[in-house]
């Protein structure tokens, strides 16, 4: 049974009207009116199903337009559809309205209260509440922990977009009582998955083998495993080229499936402006805006170098001080990444950092790029392949030890991105062209760590060569 007495008469009867018409606006199952979601569901979506009877509060956290919203509808709906919810006792709302933080000094209490009082019928027997982009609102982590600690049978789903201000409510307020879960843009198998089955309901074959391989210490086996899933691959997807080509240049946004390129160039725009103009100045109050468009365009130019923090800084004209709180920032709302030096003591800060624009389709607007005139600058695609490596083989680590991140090194030569799915770090060097050709550096690493094999991804290439794998692009990323 609910709290239906707890509404703070402070508002305003206008104000609880005001808050009951959002509400009603985005809730249309409230009237019974029809509301259609993609049919596309992700892992994610899966794992968050069987978890619908656990107390614990579901965080969703990630770049803005990865599909957050979409799946927080998505689980709306199977549970109207398909586990019967009444409903009433389902309710859905963005944070970021602005009606409700100008009828709301306390947004979360007062909607949910209202929510209670007006919406909710009398002894439910319990109540599902997913509230989009919530870290907009201050302490909310503190409303959410009320809930949780007075025992009401209500199974929250949150979203947001900003690292810090989830991080820092899920371990604070809401430890013990919560679950991450990081979201992204899509991977390529997410990618393709998505268009196999809307094309022919194709499934992808299943990469368990590989990654099982990809755990030991045997590259004989390993590289016997990435033939099975070529060969099982070739019988779903006999050309592989236009599916890949499609996501170098345009990357894993949900939204830009059948987007033509010029429109695909202005949603990403648009959705780099509203991350640096809205999440970051909104949340950090930015005064110097130029400064930080710079930043974040230089980083596209020079995306995965080596760089030396006080001359980028200086190239941009601004202070090493004001550039790596900008580094922060744009860190916080998935826009760039850090790749540190691999060591065995673990002590990286001495050396130099490799920063990356995190979406590689970002990168290519920016650098004037996303078009396939990409393909004819090699030195463009290859930083834009590169960063599409590091970004899955950091998802890969994540996979094994649950920290999705990846490290780069430099001897005599250098190795692009390091992976450690075991104890054992695992060298991974891009080649994406036909003739692969240096690999000194992959050596030097295995030699330097005792590695029991490295990965040289190339365009083409499937081969082995002493404990050295050659995997193409195409295959690499799938099993990632």
């Amino acid at each position: 049974m609910f709290i239906t007495n707890i509404l703070a008469m402070a508002l305003e009867e206008s104000n609880v009207e005001g808050i009951l018409n959002v509400l009603y606006e985005y809730n249309p199952w409230w009237k019974s009116r029809p509301f259609t979601v993609p049919y596309y569901r992700t892992q994610l979506y899966e794992n968050l199903m069987k978890k619908q009877d656990s107390p614990e509060i579901e965080i969703i956290y990630g770049p803005r337009q990865v599909g957050k919203t979409v799946l927080m509808k998505q689980i709306i709906q199977t549970l109207l559809d398909e586990a019967r919810v009444p409903a009433h006792n389902t309710i859905y709302l963005s944070m970021d309205h602005t009606s409700i933080s100008a009828l709301s000094d306390e947004p979360i209490k007062d909607v949910l209260d209202i929510f209670f009082k007006y919406v909710l019928p009398p002894e439910s027997e319990k109540a599902y509440i997913f509230l989009d982009e919530v870290q907009v609102v201050s302490n909310w982590s503190n409303y959410l922990k009320q809930y949780y600690d007075l025992g009401t049978k209500v199974k929250f789903y949150v979203s947001g977009s900003s690292v810090s201000e989830i991080e820092k409510g899920s371990s604070e307020s809401l430890i013990g009582r919560s679950r991450l879960h990081r979201m992204l843009q899509w991977s390529f198998a997410d990618n393709l998955q998505y268009q196999l089955k809307e094309e022919n309901e194709i499934y992808l074959p299943d990469t368990s083998v590989v990654r099982d391989a990809l755990a030991g210490n045997d590259p004989n086996m390993l590289y016997e495993a990435f033939l099975k899933y070529r060969d099982d691959l070739l019988r779903v997807v006999p050309d592989m080229d236009p599916y890949l080509t499609s996501y170098i240049i345009a990357g894993g946004y949900p939204g830009l499936f059948g987007v033509n390129m010029d429109d695909a160039k202005d949603i990403l725009m648009d959705r780099f402006m509203l991350t640096l103009h809205k999440d970051i100045m909104r949340t950090f109050a930015v005064r110097n805006i130029k400064g930080l468009e710079n930043t974040v365009i230089r980083c596209a130019m020079q995306s995965c170098q080596i760089t030396d923090y006080h001359s980028f800084a200086k190239a941009v004209g601004i202070k090493y001080d004001t550039f790596m709180t900008y580094l922060g920032y744009l860190s916080d709302v998935f826009m760039i990444s850090e790749s540190y030096f691999y060591s065995k003591s673990g002590s990286t800060f001495a050396k130099g950092k490799k920063l990356y624009l995190r979406d590689h389709s970002t990168r290519n607007v920016l650098v004037g790029l996303l078009n396939t005139r990409l393909f004819e600058f090699g030195e463009e695609v290859g930083k834009t392949v590169e960063t599409i490596v590091q970004d899955h083989a950091s998802r890969l680590a994540g996979a094994y030890t649950g920290r999705p991140k990846s490290h780069y090194w430099k001897g005599k030569k250098e190795v692009d991105i390091i992976i450690e799915p075991t104890v054992i770090p695992i060298p991974v060097e891009v080649k994406y062209r036909q003739d692969p050709g240096d690999i000194a550096g992959v050596r030097e690493f295995m030699e330097e760590f005792s590695s029991p094999f490295g990965i040289v991804v190339t365009k083409e290439t499937l081969k082995i060569s002493g404990n050295v794998l050659f995997i193409p692009l195409a295959l690499f990323l799938l099993i990632c």
